[in-house]
């Protein structure tokens, strides 16, 4: 599982008299199969197949498959409605520990052990309280759907019709039921082999924005990864900032603190 960072700074094809852009710009100027297309050059990878997975999706895939369980890498609270640890309707996450704590009154905590998707939404939405920032949220995120993938134990969960009906709102995607039977036949295994890795870049502002510029050792090692994770050659990777615009000079020292 690889991550890019939401604030990653790019030249969106076709629009670059609009740069600088984010990353997740592209889908919000276009639509989905040109942000497939851009990825895909960016990186320079194949992207053959696409899910587009809104928050109730999320929600709801967790609680169909009667929750997970996450151990959180930092202790944090978080509120839905505020975006921080304000309110009354709080989750409190404990570092090391699968379980959490909820409030809807701001005093009475209830202590659950199984993180069903409200909370796994809360899980992975938190972004200013961590210290690592959007890369801390991704890592969260990563977790969340590597801890959905292992319930993969019985994929029958994944493949009934009431599943897949729960989802056909919130779940755009071109796999087919064939496609996801001959994962949930082929990919059984895989689940227990699975690596995490983000994308890293270096924080830049323009005109009071965040950007994270990504230099071309980090974006050429994300390429490396998936290739080679596909089975595919060494390729160069693609345009530093996607569209067609003079290239960022960025310090090739950074180091990539979240590839694991």
């Amino acid at each position: 599982m690889v991550s890019i960072p939401r604030d990653t700074m790019v030249a969106i094809p076709g629009l670059e008299d609009t740069f600088p852009q984010k990353i997740n710009a592209v889908y919000t100027f276009t639509d989905l199969n040109q942000t497939v297309n851009d990825i895909s050059k960016y990186l320079n990878v194949p992207i053959n197949f696409v899910a587009l997975v809104n928050m109730g999706g999320l929600i709801k895939m967790v609680d169909k498959v009667g929750g997970v369980k996450v151990k959180s890498p930092l202790s944090f609270a978080y509120n839905p409605y505020t975006a921080h640890d304000t309110g009354n309707d709080l989750y409190k996450f404990i570092k090391g520990s699968t379980s959490y704590y909820h409030t809807t009154n701001g005093v009475d905590w209830t202590k659950h052990k199984t993180m069903f998707g409200n909370a796994a939404l809360a899980f992975t939405c938190m972004r200013y309280d961590d210290p690592l920032g959007d890369y801390g949220r991704m890592l969260r995120q990563r977790l969340v759907m590597q801890a959905l993938l292992n319930k993969a134990k019985n994929p029958t969960i994944f493949l009934s019709n009431s599943f897949f009906e729960s989802l056909s709102k919130n779940v755009k995607t071109n796999l087919t039921l064939n496609d996801l039977l001959l994962i949930a036949k082929n990919y059984k295994k895989a689940k227990e082999h699975i690596k995490s890795y983000s994308i890293y870049g270096t924080s830049d502002w323009e005109d009071g924005v965040s950007f994270q510029v990504v230099s071309k050792t980090n974006q050429q090692r994300g390429t490396n990864i998936i290739r080679r994770s596909l089975g595919l050659s060494k390729a160069t990777t693609g345009s530093s900032l996607m569209g067609k615009t003079q290239e960022i000079n960025v310090p090739e020292d950074v180091t990539d603190i979240l590839g694991q």
